[in-house]
């Protein structure tokens, strides 16, 4: 059964006219008449009482009638379906991102994609930028939002730069000062991130550098429980700004910056795909988005399906 035999039918049943149905669908009368012929052939049921030039559904056509509709309505709304993957309106993209970027950072990023592509499913998982990064490598995500990295399956474009600080409770004596010595800062009990994550290293070797050797206290695995554990008095930390401006804005926590660093307080971010991948709509949107957030050129590869 073919989908022509199927819309000759509905449209010989609407107009009652054979010569109707033709005009309707710009086809010849004897090709409207053949696929009726053909459709009732398959049935095995005549499915139209001919009456002069009038012409009725019989029984079994009545009885077919929504059967067709229905046929027809699924694959207009399967074309639609597709079309709208076409357009970018439609699809999924899966997220990666260091868990301080997808707290503090992609809400709004999200936000404005939400509003762009309202029907697009995201899924986002966090992580440590290495098994983002890896994940991103295996194909279990499409685009991966974490501490710049560099690798030769991967094109990369540097968002921001994270900028960190030294942070300490409201009634801290630091808070009072604003400015401190890095040795100074090291002997106050340090809250740090677990071993082996990007920002122990970061930070840990500001220390070395300059000679101290921070008393750690407690080792963290998550941004939001450390800045809970300064607000108690437990100890400082260093963690990036964007993380602790509404704590700062409360007033429970404060920044201090510490003097005689030999390098910035900041880790790089970016934003990766893998190289030489076309893109989907969906993702495409998405980058435009990110990238226009921090005013970076987006120069990822172009959609695999253009729109239009």
């Amino acid at each position: 059964m073919e989908l022509a035999q199927l819309e000759a039918f509905i449209q010989v049943a609407h107009h009652r006219s054979f010569s109707r149905a033709a005009e309707a669908l710009f086809l010849t009368q004897p090709s409207v008449t053949a696929r009726i012929q053909s459709l009732e052939r398959e049935i095995g049921e005549r499915l139209f009482e001919r009456t002069g030039r009038s012409v009725t559904l019989t029984d079994a056509g009545r009885a077919f009638m929504p059967h067709a509709q229905r046929a027809l309505t699924a694959v207009q709304e399967g074309t639609d379906a597709i079309e709208a993957v076409r357009h970018g309106e439609i699809g999924t993209i899966r997220i990666g991102a260091s868990t301080s970027i997808a707290t503090y950072v992609l809400p709004r990023i999200l936000r404005k994609f939400r509003a762009e592509r309202p029907r697009v499913h995201i899924r986002l998982a966090t992580g440590q930028t290495e098994d983002i990064i890896d994940g991103l490598l295996g194909g279990e995500y499409h685009v991966a939002v974490t501490r710049l990295a560099q690798h030769p399956e991967i094109e990369s474009l540097h968002l921001y730069n994270d900028d960190l600080a030294l942070v300490v409770p409201a009634d801290h004596p630091f808070a009072t000062r604003g400015r401190v010595s890095i040795a100074e800062a090291g002997h106050e009990p340090f809250l740090f991130f677990e071993r082996g994550s990007s920002y122990h290293s970061l930070v840990y070797s500001m220390f070395l550098r300059a000679g101290v050797v921070p008393e750690s206290v407690m080792e963290l695995d998550d941004m939001e429980t450390t800045k809970h554990m300064v607000e108690a008095g437990l100890g400082v930390a260093i963690l990036p700004v964007v993380s602790f401006q509404r704590e700062r804005e409360r007033g429970t926590l404060a920044s201090v910056e510490i003097r005689e660093m030999e390098q910035p307080a900041q880790r790089e971010v970016g934003v990766h795909v893998l190289r030489n991948r076309l893109l989907a709509p969906p993702l495409h949107e998405f980058l435009r988005i990110i990238t226009s957030e921090f005013g970076v050129p987006n120069t990822f590869p172009q959609p695999t399906i253009a729109a239009g």
